[in-house]
């Protein structure tokens, strides 16, 4: 669940838009009104007279699978450079 700056925690979470389409997902948090009317930072987020308070995470799927795959990359990259380094210094 997602929490807010405040910490307060979700109460509840919809995911949006359709499955394996080329758009995007979206996550979507719901957090109780109640709490947020009494909140210290409720002048960043909460305006008077609203019903409901949410909060939407985009999905990107291609991007984040890229992201995972570049991270993996960079991961083996520092693990071959570091043996390079230890044997270069076994040897010297």
């Amino acid at each position: 669940m997602f929490v807010c700056p405040a910490g307060h925690l979700a109460i509840r979470k919809a995911r949006g838009g359709k499955k394996n389409i080329g758009e995007n997902q979206v996550d979507t948090y719901f957090f109780d009104v109640e709490k947020c009317k009494t909140c210290p930072l409720r002048v960043n987020c909460y305006k008077p007279g609203a019903k409901t308070k949410t909060y939407s995470v985009g999905i990107k799927s291609d991007a984040h699978l890229q992201q995972v795959a570049f991270r993996k990359r960079t991961i083996i990259r520092k693990k071959q450079n570091n043996g390079i380094r230890s044997k270069q210094k076994i040897t010297s």
